[in-house]
């Protein structure tokens, strides 16, 4: 799984712990297992960004958002 989830950071760039699993069909559980241990290797990132950045919702919820660390990372974007 740890290289399902590098394959998917490096080919779709920064998503969240809940897109992950839900593009791996996997638990979040799992997925958050890979992810810490990912990030202790430092092969990862996290990053947190507004879920809105509109004037829509006001409710402040930031998302956290995990990066590929390397060459071919692509940037945070805006998910909106």
């Amino acid at each position: 799984m740890l290289h399902d989830i590098e394959d998917l950071l490096k080919e779709k760039g920064p998503l969240t712990a809940p897109m992950i699993a839900r593009q791996l069909k996997s638990s979040e559980q799992a997925v958050d297992g890979m992810l810490s241990l990912l990030l202790a290797r430092g092969k990862i990132s996290k990053t947190s960004q507004s879920a809105c950045e509109g004037s829509c919702c006001h409710t402040g919820e930031n998302l956290e958002l995990y990066q590929w660390q390397g060459g071919n990372a692509l940037p945070v974007s805006n998910m909106t």
